[in-house]
């Protein structure tokens, strides 16, 4: 695993495990930035979700084409790629977003890339993880960024693929499965927004979870933010599919939320099982899941992340 510099010392391989987070993603970008500027260059990548785009980019030494896309983003922007589409599995069809991510992470194998890359993703009907390690990069991609709802699923050896979110939100064990001595791992979801309210009443003390349990607001208000961020989104899309608010949940809020705890409870779960050597926790609470035109604010998290645990990455790397 280890390579061997020049001073007879062993060298870590390190992996990187990123996160599912949406829009929240971009900050992948800032990390790997962040990891750069201290001399730190991972050798392997996992991804899942929006991590596995970012991912791929890095494998393929095309992070500086990406960001520069998603750095010129406008909320039309975002509009311009979602191709509508009520009959397909999803809300979108998602083949403009993932034409033009194509043009920006290349159509190849991911055999073919400059880096080891790994994607996770999701059987729709068995609940079984699955691994992406070779085939055709976008199909890996797509699979592991294919939200349940919003984007369709996607067909794969005679199976049904969706988001690897709803298994492994953070890919730590598909990261060990490269063969590295070190992960590190980034949560795009390690800091909440705020906990929600819940008054005494509403909590029986005879239901199996506790009142923390309800209090918890899990870290993304998700799909929450699609429609309540500005005018833009709200006169792009119908008002059947509208977020509503928390006493009136919409479609897309109950897709959010529902999505959200899965994932929390999943990621709480895996994480204790198999923690990371390092973790990396971007303040992107306040980035909605679709807000990709917060690119600039999501990278700029990201680098800080990386300086404000400097010391203790260094530190580990060391050992």
């Amino acid at each position: 695993m280890a390579e061997t510099v020049s001073s007879g010392v062993k060298k870590p391989t390190i992996g990187l495990a990123l996160g599912s987070g949406a829009a929240k993603g971009w900050a992948h970008i800032g990390v790997l930035e962040g990891l750069a500027e201290l001399g730190i260059y991972p050798d392997k990548i996992a991804g899942c979700s929006v991590g596995a785009l970012v991912g791929a980019a890095y494998a393929n030494d095309n992070l500086a084409e990406l960001k520069a896309w998603v750095t010129g983003f406008s909320s039309w922007d975002v509009i311009g790629l979602m191709d509508i589409s009520w009959r397909k599995g999803g809300l979108i069809s998602g083949e403009k977003v993932f034409d033009v991510m194509s043009s920006r992470i290349g159509s190849i194998n991911i055999e073919e890339l400059n880096k080891p890359f790994a994607a996770v993703a999701t059987d729709l009907y068995s609940g079984q993880e699955i691994w992406f390690k070779e085939g055709l990069l976008r199909n890996a991609v797509r699979a592991s960024c294919s939200m349940p709802g919003f984007l369709p699923p996607v067909e794969h050896n005679g199976r049904w693929l969706v988001d690897g979110a709803v298994v492994n939100p953070v890919p730590v064990s598909l990261c060990r499965s490269l063969d590295v001595d070190i992960v590190i791992a980034v949560d795009l979801n390690g800091y909440k927004r705020k906990q929600l309210q819940v008054l005494p009443q509403q909590v029986n003390s005879n239901d199996p979870y506790t009142a923390d349990d309800v209090k918890e607001q899990h870290q993304d208000a998700g799909f929450m933010d699609l429609l309540g961020k500005g005018k833009d989104y709200i006169t792009s899309l119908t008002d059947k599919f509208a977020v509503g608010s928390k006493s009136n949940p919409g479609i897309l809020a109950v897709m959010s939320q529902s999505m959200d705890i899965l994932e929390q409870r999943h990621k709480r779960a895996r994480l204790m099982g198999d923690p990371p050597d390092i973790c990396i926790n971007p303040k992107v609470a306040d980035i909605g899941t679709m807000e990709f035109h917060r690119a600039e604010e999501a990278i700029a998290a990201g680098k800080q992340a990386v300086l404000d645990i400097a010391h203790l990455i260094n530190a580990e790397l060391a050992d």
